[in-house]
């Protein structure tokens, strides 16, 4: 069962209750004012890198522009605060769509960020960046064949090996191989 967010809308209305103008949001956040409305309006979905920033602004995690911020009572024998079921996984598509997330966690609300990762074939990047400060990152290699650079270093990681690092190490993680690849990833503190 896949959920889709509106980031656009998650992001214009935390604007709004901060009673932020556009233009104040896209200059602290040091992207264009034309991107920000491309954001706020659905035309575009920004790379992480873009919505990283905005989060920072608005004083908010990236996890938090992809949570549907319903409130619900749950009392603690709903098993869904507890247990995330294979069918039930809640599903973060960025605007690559060689890549993707699913959930392993109820949501992103406690320390610890636990994801499935996918990667189509030949999926590059050229951003490295770094995504929290502090904490670690594990990355477990279910199938396939992934390469982390950690700075300027390359890991080229198989099914079954798992690579431990600061995420406030500028890196990035490919998968330059022909075939889909798959790997669990835990960090902390969450980077969304």
């Amino acid at each position: 069962m896949s959920k889709n967010f509106d980031v656009g809308k998650k992001i214009r209305t935390l604007r709004k209750i901060k009673k932020m103008t556009a233009k104040k949001l896209a200059n602290d956040a040091n992207i264009s004012v034309a991107m920000l409305s491309l954001l706020e309006n659905g035309s575009t979905s920004g790379s992480i890198e873009t919505l990283r920033k905005i989060a920072k602004v608005l004083d908010t995690t990236l996890a938090h522009l992809f949570t549907n911020d319903e409130i619900v009572n749950k009392h603690h024998d709903d098993e869904s605060i507890f247990v995330v079921r294979k069918n039930k996984r809640k599903k973060i598509s960025f605007y690559d769509s060689l890549y993707n997330y699913e959930l392993l966690v109820p949501n992103l609300q406690g320390d610890i960020e636990f994801v499935l990762v996918h990667l189509e074939a030949n999926r590059l990047t050229n951003e490295i960046i770094p995504h929290t400060k502090g904490g670690e990152e594990c990355d477990y290699v279910l199938s396939g064949e992934i390469v982390v650079t950690l700075i300027d270093k390359e890991f080229i990681l198989y099914e079954g090996d798992c690579i431990r690092f600061n995420p406030a190490l500028a890196h990035k993680i490919e998968n330059r191989s022909l075939s889909k690849a798959s790997y669990i990833s835990a960090i902390t503190p969450v980077s969304f």
